[in-house]
């Protein structure tokens, strides 16, 4: 169980704020006890109730600044997505993101990176799904990273380029 005040990341939603852990606000009948998020980019905008035993939408603790080097410094090694069906691609590339795994997002990421490159020197056109993919799971990944280690989200990406090449 997470606790009040703490940041985690919930579905696609990225990066939240626990506000609080109570009874459900909708129901009371529900005996569920509930967590009340805030999202982080966006905390303007609604705030979440979700059962403390969500099975549908996946939750997970953020990752830690060492986990962050671990994972840049497995970037290398992280497998490509292998979708044979073109079709299948868009479903792929919804089921990595959604299992919130960082190394998943890299292979969104890899994926698309290397189809972008592909596409292009066949003077083809990348499709949106693509494009939308790569954005979202490179969102999900820095801001992530960002948070942790008290940067900009923008700033993400030369950090990693960073890392990659002392390491080389």
């Amino acid at each position: 169980m997470f606790e009040k005040g703490e940041y985690i990341v919930y579905g696609v939603n990225g990066i939240c704020r626990v506000e609080e852990i109570c009874a459900s606000p909708f129901d009371k009948n529900d005996t569920r006890t509930y967590y009340l998020l805030v999202p982080v980019h966006n905390p303007m905008g609604s705030t979440i109730y979700t059962p403390v035993d969500n099975q549908r939408v996946p939750m997970r603790r953020l990752m830690t600044a060492e986990e962050i080097d671990a994972l840049i410094a497995k970037m290398p090694r992280v497998e490509l997505l292998d979708v044979p069906v073109e079709k299948q691609r868009r479903e792929t590339y919804r089921t990595t993101i959604a299992d919130l795994r960082p190394e998943g997002y890299v292979s969104v990421i890899k994926t698309v990176h290397r189809r972008r490159e592909e596409l292009t020197a066949a003077r083809k056109h990348v499709p949106v799904s693509d494009l939308e993919y790569g954005r979202l799971a490179k969102h999900l990944l820095y801001s992530e990273c960002a948070h942790v280690l008290g940067m900009e989200e923008d700033g993400i990406e030369a950090y990693i380029e960073e890392k990659l090449a002392m390491a080389e």
